[in-house]
C-alpha cells in the first residue's frame, strides 16, 4: 500500500500537479494514523483479555477459599456454643455446690474452645498486592475487605480465657488434660479457686460474643459467594449491590435465633 502511494506521489510531482500530490500525501497520513489506531485497539483488546482472564482466576480462587471458610465457620460456631454452655454449666455447679462427677471432665476441657478461626488470607493478600480494582465492582470489593478485616479484629478474642486455663488452671489444678477431657486433682479446691471462676467468666463472655460474630461472618461469606457465582458465570451487573445490608438483616434473625437456642438449652 505504501509502495503504491509512493509511485503516485512521484508521478504527481513529475507532472507538477501539486494539489493532487497534497491530497495523496494526506491520504498516506490518514492511512498511517488508521494503522496506528488499529494496532492500539488490538493491543488494548489483548491487555483487556489478559486482565479479564486474571480477574476470573482470582474470583474462582476467592470463591474456593470462602467456601472452605464457611465449612470452618460452621464448626467454629458449634465449638463456641459448646464452650458457652459448658462454662455456664460449671458456674451452676459452683453456685449450687454440686459434687464432682466424671461427666464434668469433658466440660472442664471444652470451656477453652473460645477462639475465632482465622480466615484464609492468601487470596486476600494477593488481591491487595494486585489491587482491589481488579474485581471491577466497588461494592463487592468493599464487602471482601470487610469480611477479611473483620476476621483480623477477632483473632485475639478469647485469648485471656485460653491463656489463663492453659498456663494457670490446667497445670495447677488438674491431673491430666486433653482438648476433650480434663481430670481435676481436687475438684473442691478447683471450685473455690478465684482464678478458675475468672476463667469461667472469660470463657462464657468471649464465647457468647464470638457466636454472634461467627454467624455474621458466615452470613457475609454466603452473600459474597452468591455474588461471586454471578460474576464468574455471567459477569452481569447485580440488581442489588448492597450485600452488607442484606447480611445485616439476616444477622438480626440468625443471631437472635442462636441466642434463643442457647437460652433454651441453659435453662433446661
Amino acid at each position: 500500500m505504501i509502495k503504491f502511494f509512493r509511485k503516485i506521489r512521484q508521478k504527481t510531482l513529475t507532472e507538477n500537479k501539486f494539489s493532487k500530490y497534497l491530497l495523496y500525501a494526506i491520504g498516506e497520513i490518514v492511512l498511517v494514523v488508521i494503522g496506528i489506531l488499529i494496532a492500539l485497539q488490538l493491543n488494548n483488546a489483548k491487555e483487556n483479555w489478559h486482565r479479564e482472564k486474571l480477574r476470573q482466576e482470582l474470583l474462582i480462587e476467592l470463591r474456593s477459599s470462602m467456601m472452605q471458610d464457611t465449612v470452618t465457620l460452621n464448626r467454629e460456631k458449634n465449638d463456641l456454643k459448646s464452650a458457652y454452655i459448658n462454662a455456664l454449666l460449671l458456674k451452676r455447679v459452683i453456685k449450687e455446690d454440686l459434687p464432682y462427677t466424671e461427666a464434668l471432665d469433658s466440660s472442664l476441657a471444652i470451656i477453652q474452645w473460645v477462639s475465632s478461626t482465622k480466615a484464609d488470607y492468601k487470596i486476600y493478600d494477593r488481591l491487595l498486592a494486585i489491587g482491589m480494582d481488579i474485581i471491577n465492582d466497588k461494592d463487592l470489593s468493599n464487602e471482601i475487605v470487610h469480611y477479611y478485616e473483620d476476621s483480623k479484629t477477632l483473632e485475639k478474642t478469647g485469648e485471656d480465657a485460653i491463656k489463663l486455663l492453659k498456663e494457670r488452671i490446667y497445670p495447677n489444678y488438674f491431673i491430666s488434660y486433653r482438648p476433650s477431657k480434663a481430670v481435676p486433682d481436687d475438684f473442691e479446691t478447683l471450685k473455690n479457686s478465684n482464678e478458675f471462676k475468672i476463667a469461667l467468666d472469660y470463657s462464657s463472655r468471649s464465647s457468647f460474643r464470638l457466636i454472634g460474630r461467627s454467624v455474621h461472618r458466615k452470613n457475609l461469606a454466603t452473600e459474597i459467594l452468591k455474588i461471586l457465582d454471578t460474576k464468574i458465570t455471567t459477569d452481569k451487573h447485580l440488581l442489588n449491590k448492597e450485600p452488607y445490608l442484606r447480611t445485616a438483616k439476616k444477622d438480626s434473625i440468625d443471631i437472635a435465633k442462636e441466642y434463643d437456642n442457647l437460652k433454651a438449652i441453659t435453662n433446661e
